[in-house]
């Protein structure tokens, strides 16, 4: 078998002498022939079935997605303010605890105060 230790070179078992070329077939000292690579064997056929799990809704965008997060930062007036708020909801507690504070801090609206 030739040894490999030399880029691009190989050398022969039998005279110990360096051949250039990894694809050369025969020492040009001593004649001896190299093993030439066999053809790979095809791979044994077998049926895998892969499942693959369906997109779940939340990891997908959609254009309308975009166009919502656009709409709300036009609201909240820009970027900067957006992240205003989220530092804040981040400090409250998470979103829960922030949606559960407006509640508490809005003003019934006329309809629905009972007398």
């Amino acid at each position: 078998m030739a040894k490999t230790t030399r880029r691009g070179q190989k050398q022969c078992p039998q005279c110990g002498k360096w051949v250039k070329g990894t694809r050369a077939k025969t020492c040009p000292k001593c004649g001896h022939q190299f093993a030439v690579g066999q053809p790979a064997a095809p791979a044994p056929e077998t049926t895998t079935a892969t499942v693959e799990k369906p997109a779940k809704a939340a990891d997908t965008l959609t254009l309308e997605h975009v166009k919502a997060v656009a709409k709300t930062v036009k609201a909240i007036g820009g970027f900067d303010r957006l992240n205003e708020l989220l530092g804040v909801i981040r400090e409250v507690g998470g979103l829960r605890r922030f949606r559960d504070l407006l509640e508490a801090m809005s003003v019934p609206a006329p309809d629905d105060i009972s007398f």
